[in-house]
């Protein structure tokens, strides 16, 4: 039985004319005869009467025209989801990302996506940068939105996306608050809160790279997980930090940021997905973000990202 044949008897059932039915399918109505015949023949009973007058359905016909159309319609929807998929306009992204590309980076580019792969379904999750690298070597993450570097993964294909400059974070009460440029320098001896090594080592070396360009040994007096918290804890007091400028832009925290005029690397944001055969969405995801953020760098390993 094939699909020709099923479209062929439908389209008679409908019109109940071969001739008719012949012309819209462009078709000779011989051949048309033939594959009705065929249909007939593997069904085992006759599904249309017929004669130089008219044309009906027979009992078994009708039958058999109601279940077709509900069974072609299924597999034509098989069909067009399977093509999808196989373009990357179907299926689930499981995503994570940083919380500083929460607010903004990573809502904007899903909202674009969606606008033209509306069958894509999304699972976000704000996720610290060394579990996303772990997820994502292990297969449990489809995409990382997360902070540079990263260190060595050779398993892992890591794209910087975003640049920003760093600046020094102080509360609204501070001395320095009024300053619009400061150098590292001026604050040596200072409580500073920083980012926990364990969560994000390549991002947490990079800061004291700087201090140590800077010639100071920053006294710590706290650490946390996220960026954001940081932020909270110089408005509550407890140090100043060097935080990307957008984490100061989006908080509502009692601070200032004040831009440091040594020179020093850039706050970066990448995206990662592992190295090897992906799933067409995934491919599909990645080449359509890295169009619509730009390429702030170029594809490479992760320890070279």
């Amino acid at each position: 039985m094939e699909l020709r044949q099923i479209r062929s008897f439908l389209s008679i059932a409908e019109t109940l004319h071969f001739g008719r039915t012949a012309e819209l399918i462009h078709l000779s109505q011989p051949a048309l005869s033939l594959q009705i015949r065929a249909l007939e023949e593997e069904v085992g009973v006759r599904l249309f009467e017929r004669n130089r007058r008219k044309t009906t359905l027979t009992a078994a016909g009708s039958a058999f025209r109601d279940e077709a159309a509900v069974a072609l319609s299924q597999l034509e929807q098989a069909i067009r989801r399977a093509r999808l998929a196989a373009s990357g306009k179907l299926g689930l992204l499981r995503i994570g990302f940083v919380s500083t590309v929460g607010s903004e980076i990573v809502p904007n580019i899903i909202r674009q996506f969606r606008k033209s792969n509306p069958e894509v379904e999304f699972s976000l999750r704000n996720i610290l940068t060394a579990e996303q690298v772990q997820m994502l070597e292990g297969g449990s993450l489809d995409v990382g939105f997360l902070r540079m570097p990263v260190g060595e993964h050779s398993a892992l294909d890591v794209v910087t996306v975003h640049r920003e400059p760093f600046v020094l974070v102080v509360p609204s009460s501070h001395k320095l608050a009024k300053r619009k440029r400061v150098r590292l320098r001026e604050v040596a001896g200072q409580d500073f809160v920083m980012y926990e090594r364990t969560y994000a080592p390549g991002f947490h070396d990079l800061m004291y790279g700087i201090f140590r360009d800077a010639r100071i040994a920053p006294n710590v007096s706290q650490t946390a997980v996220e960026i954001p918290m940081l932020i909270s804890l110089v408005a509550s007091g407890m140090g100043i930090t060097i935080a990307p400028l957008s984490v100061v832009k989006h908080s509502a925290a009692s601070v200032v940021a004040c831009n440091i005029l040594d020179r020093i690397p850039m706050s970066e944001i990448g995206i990662a997905v592992r190295r090897g055969a992906r799933p067409a969405v995934v491919d599909n995801f990645r080449t359509f973000a890295l169009e619509k953020l730009g390429r702030a760098g170029k594809s490479s390993p992760a320890d070279e990202s």
